[in-house]
């Protein structure tokens, strides 16, 4: 534990020292309590300029010098192509800060789905990772101590396209994607009254059959002509997952994103409010990516835009009994 505490500080003291070196205001700068009698480091973000090539730079020196300077190792999965596709949809940064309340993630200044979390649900978090990766569990808990009294971000700048204007690191007011899906929600929540509401509890037996209620998958599936054979566990994962000591796992969802529970205990959620799924949809059609992918995917992202207010509004409980 030790050991993982002096690299998890190393690593801290090596984002400061490179901060100095290379930064710009991080969003949720300043939002720490300071005057406490902790610790507290609040950074501002470090910036990664992106070279066309994929190389990496901070303030003209490259993090492969820095890196074998600091003798430390650290490998960035991008390339050209990678930067290319980038460039041609002008994304010209990605941003990622962590504040008291969640770790947000922002495209060209724009918010996209992020994490969010309260006292509670970063308080499950440890013991949810130690059951399913319980190498990291001991540090995982570490940063779940520390995140009131650490704020650190880092930014990856790629090159702008020729005569294309510069977008700043934070844009301040709505998008007019997020602005878009915020009003066909309202709107979609007018006119049905009171959100959607979907409870679906499954129970898995002894030897793997699975029912919903008091319902059979054999009834249901009679009942609505569909198949449900993406909820079937076979024994060795159910066993799996008993082993773990998880009786209870659930999902749910609804205007302010998507949670997961272990055994009643609520994880930090994937925050999609406020518009941030619609910047998301934005961001996935500038980069050409489904045209380039073929078989209609344009008109299924199309399709996703039309579903949005309702997906997001739907409150929906899924419940895997074990």
């Amino acid at each position: 534990m030790l050991n993982r505490r002096l690299t998890f500080w190393a690593a801290i003291t090596l984002i400061a020292v490179l901060a100095v070196s290379g930064c710009a205001p991080r969003v949720g700068q300043g939002m720490l309590d300071t005057e406490s009698d902790q610790l507290v480091i609040d950074l501002p973000a470090l910036v990664l300029d992106i070279g066309a090539d994929g190389s990496t730079s901070i303030m003209n020196a490259t993090v492969a010098d820095l890196m074998t300077t600091l003798n430390v190792s650290l490998d960035l999965p991008i390339d050209a192509l990678t930067v290319g596709l980038l460039m041609s949809a002008n994304i010209q940064h990605i941003q990622v800060s962590n504040t008291p309340d969640g770790l947000l993630l922002l495209v060209n200044g724009r918010s996209i789905p992020s994490i969010s979390y309260d006292d509670d649900s970063l308080a499950a978090l440890p013991g949810a990772i130690d059951a399913f990766a319980p190498d990291i569990g001991p540090m995982a808990g570490l940063l779940v101590e520390l995140v009131d009294q650490l704020g650190v971000g880092v930014i990856a700048r790629f090159p702008a396209m020729p005569g294309a204007e510069a977008i700043p690191m934070y844009v301040e007011g709505d998008s007019s994607a997020a602005m878009a899906a915020q009003a066909a929600q309202q709107e979609f929540l007018d006119s049905v009254g009171t959100p959607p509401r979907i409870n679906l509890p499954v129970f898995y037996n002894a030897d793997g059959s699975i029912s919903i209620g008091d319902l059979s998958v054999d009834e249901l599936s009679a009942m609505t002509g569909g198949s449900l054979d993406a909820l079937a566990m076979g024994l060795a994962p159910l066993g799996m997952v008993r082993g773990m000591g998880i009786s209870q796992l659930g999902i749910s969802t609804d205007v302010d994103g998507i949670t997961i529970s272990i055994d009643g205990d609520a994880l930090p959620t994937l925050d999609w409010s406020d518009g941030k799924a619609g910047n998301l949809i934005e961001v996935v059609a500038q980069t050409g990516l489904l045209s380039m992918m073929g078989g209609g995917m344009d008109s299924m992202l199309s399709m996703v835009s039309q579903l949005l207010p309702l997906v997001q509004s739907a409150e929906i409980d899924l419940t895997l009994n074990f």
